[in-house]
């Protein structure tokens, strides 16, 4: 059975200490949804019960199963030496242990099969079993997916906003999943995607000063930084270390990992965390596929996927620090550490810009209302006073 995450305990916690929330995202993240029957909702909500083929526990303390052989075949992006992949490996790895070797992987590393852009047709049309889905490129099939696709109070927080909207919310689960099956594809899991960050060449000590500090914002993203208060210039990720190096920007934000991966903090010297975490990344099986497989094959995937979960948000806590680490030494200056109100007025903007978007693209496709009730729950779970009208 899918896990039910502890939602209202860690998010009464983190609001307690500050009201965070999320918008940037990193990773390499279908019809009318809106009268999805309790029958979607159901196959998506629950991994098959054990049978009586099922063992004892494994070593790592797991359900193992005594199944059929069988063969994943699993497309991602990500390299092995990536955190991407090494989540990925813990998966393999899982379920190799969990099946006595029964079920083993056959990966496609590094987008040699799938890239991106590619990977939703891929395990649509059965072309692959399985990939890590990165579902920000692809909302304009799964239109559900455009809710703000971070979340408040840390890695596991995130995790369990996705969890709660995709899996544990009756109502928003039922949307989510059956517009999954309309496209022919299941999701398994959540996977954690890391914290975001502002950057800047100049000086600053809360968000006031950041954005009266900036006179160029450089970032894809205009809506939600406007309102801030910036002054936005469009510009991609893989230009923006040289419009920092050439003065073209002095400011932009984006998910911490790959921020420091293209080396950042070699043109802007100072940092902060803007409160806001992402998750993504779904674990995503051929539906059809997955309908052929023996309930112990399901559940033995399933237990697997759960526990890559899991290990993902620790090790996306080990990869922050690390990464907040590298920008230190580089620099020389220590991280910012935002406000709780800083926090909240970066959640605000966030959340606005990207339901705003939201409601467009769903409104355009028939899905207006679904998209509003995910919105709603969306707004619960972080503990943001919105409304659609």
């Amino acid at each position: 059975m899918k896990r039910m995450k502890l939602l209202s305990l860690i998010l009464v916690g983190a609001m307690s200490v500050s009201m965070l929330a999320a918008c940037g995202s990193s990773g390499g993240d279908a019809a009318s949804g809106d009268s999805a029957s309790g029958g979607a909702a159901a196959t998506a909500d629950a991994a098959p019960a054990a049978s009586a083929d099922s063992t004892g526990d494994s070593a790592s303390g797991l359900q193992t199963y005594d199944v059929d052989a069988m063969e994943i075949s699993f497309s991602t992006t990500y390299q092995e030496t990536e955190t991407g992949g090494q989540i990925i490996q813990y998966f393999i790895d899982t379920l190799s242990d969990t099946t006595n070797g029964a079920i083993t992987v056959n990966m496609n590393w590094g987008g040699t099969l799938y890239d991106t852009s590619g990977e939703l047709d891929g395990v649509a049309s059965g072309g692959v079993d399985m990939v890590a889905l990165g579902h920000m490129p692809h909302t304009d099939v799964l239109n559900y997916l455009t809710f703000p696709g971070f979340a408040p109070g840390g890695t596991q927080a995130a995790l369990d906003y996705f969890n709660d909207l995709l899996f544990d919310n009756a109502d928003t689960s039922a949307l989510i999943q059956a517009e999954a099956e309309e496209v022919g594809i299941k999701y398994l899991n959540v996977i954690a995607g890391g914290a975001n960050a502002f950057c800047a060449s100049y000086e600053f000590t809360d968000l006031d000063s950041l954005i009266s500090g900036s006179s160029t914002f450089g970032n894809m993203d205009a809506a939600m930084f406007e309102d801030l208060g910036f002054q936005v210039t469009a510009l991609a990720p893989p230009d923006t270390y040289d419009g920092l190096q050439r003065g073209l920007i002095d400011s932009t934000q984006m998910a911490l990992a790959p921020m420091v991966a293209m080396s950042w903090q070699e043109v802007a010297s100072y940092w902060a965390l803007d409160g806001t975490y992402t998750a993504g990344n779904m674990f995503t099986y051929n539906l059809a596929k997955w309908n052929s497989l023996t309930a112990d094959q399901q559940a033995a995937i399933q237990q697997a996927a759960d526990a890559t979960e899991d290990y993902s948000a620790g090790l996306y806590d080990d990869a922050i620090a690390a990464d907040m680490q590298t920008v230190v030494d580089a620099t020389g200056h220590e991280f910012v550490e935002f406000s709780d109100e800083d926090v909240a007025r970066i959640w605000a903007a966030c959340f606005e810009a990207k339901a705003d978007a939201a409601i467009e693209t769903c409104e355009a496709n028939g899905k207006g209302d679904g998209i509003i009730t995910i919105l709603e729950e969306a707004a619960k779970i972080t503990g943001y006073d919105w409304s659609a009208e």
